[in-house]
């Protein structure tokens, strides 16, 4: 594809980005992960930053019973990680002041943010068919939601002085190759969206002060992929990643000091990260301030 970076690919977990690093621990941290319910992406995330010895992981979601299927597994196989669980719709603006004022109230300070939670375009339609209400609503959780999270995450008043925050976000490869998904541009649309947005909260935030980078976590069979209609013939889907792990270690990866050199930039879990860090993008990175970001191509 003609997307690819000269870096090797993975499809499943490897040492570099294994949670067990002692350079990628997260000892002492509290990490807050929207959509972070069973079977997906986010408690893929959920289970890697347990592994990685996080302190505290709240997950933040709109079902009740797949949280406490979540906080139930993870308790038993982590039991030295307090897990924590909030039923919050994020598109509720007052429900979600309310989430991150407990929070506070409970002395808590968030650490990392991962933002996973999205909004499906489960109508295959074009944009104009699909209509502006739809879309609309698309954009308040993909790009709306996304913002007042991170605003929350930032202003936390009981945050020390130079505390370090990491944010990570869960975007797609549809932000910049349109034909994957060529029947639900809405999701592109706004997933682009939400991905520029970071983009440029990035430029006014060092990333000693808030580390921000997005990711495109693979071709996982999640059930959100099975709810867009995708089924196993209709994609590559990267079988054997076990347990949904690539995109879970490689945020535990994007949550440490190593990652600093892609704040603000969006990545493909399958890219290796030492290629990433010493090789040919390394050096595009260093010398190209928009390569791996949204903007217009040829200018």
């Amino acid at each position: 594809m003609a997307y690819q970076l000269p870096v090797k690919m993975h499809k499943k977990s490897y040492p570099a980005i294994d949670p067990s690093r002692p350079e990628l621990s997260q000892r002492g941290r509290t990490i807050l992960i929207t959509g972070g319910g069973t079977g997906g992406i986010g408690f893929s995330i959920a289970t890697s930053f347990a592994q990685a010895n996080a302190a505290t992981i709240v997950l933040v979601g709109r079902r009740s019973e797949k949280l406490k299927a979540a906080v139930a597994q993870l308790e038993t196989e982590f039991p030295d990680t307090k897990v924590i669980a909030k039923v919050v719709d994020m598109t509720d603006d007052d429900a979600s002041k309310s989430l991150w004022a407990q929070l506070e109230a409970d002395g808590v300070v968030v650490d990392v943010l991962v933002l996973n939670a999205a909004k499906l375009q489960l109508e295959k339609a074009s944009l104009l068919d699909y209509g502006h209400e739809n879309v609309m609503d698309d954009l308040r959780t993909n790009v709306g939601a996304n913002l007042m999270y991170t605003e929350y995450f930032y202003r936390q008043k009981k945050r020390a002085p130079g505390q370090r925050l990491f944010l990570i976000s869960v975007s797609t490869m549809s932000i910049h190759d349109f034909n994957v998904n060529p029947e639900t541009h809405s999701y592109a649309l706004s997933k682009n969206a939400g991905t520029l947005l970071l983009q440029l909260v990035a430029k006014d935030v060092a990333a000693n002060d808030m580390q921000v980078v997005s990711f495109h976590p693979g071709y996982i069979a999640t059930d959100m992929a099975r709810e867009m209609g995708y089924t196993d013939p209709t994609l590559p889907w990267d079988h054997d990643v076990c347990a949904e792990n690539l995109p879970g270690h490689y945020a535990v990866w994007a949550a440490s000091d190593e990652a600093a050199f892609l704040h603000g930039r969006f990545t493909w879990t399958a890219w290796d990260v030492d290629d990433l860090r010493t090789g040919e993008a390394r050096r595009r990175i260093d010398e190209d301030n928009k390569y791996l970001k949204i903007g217009v191509g040829g200018l």
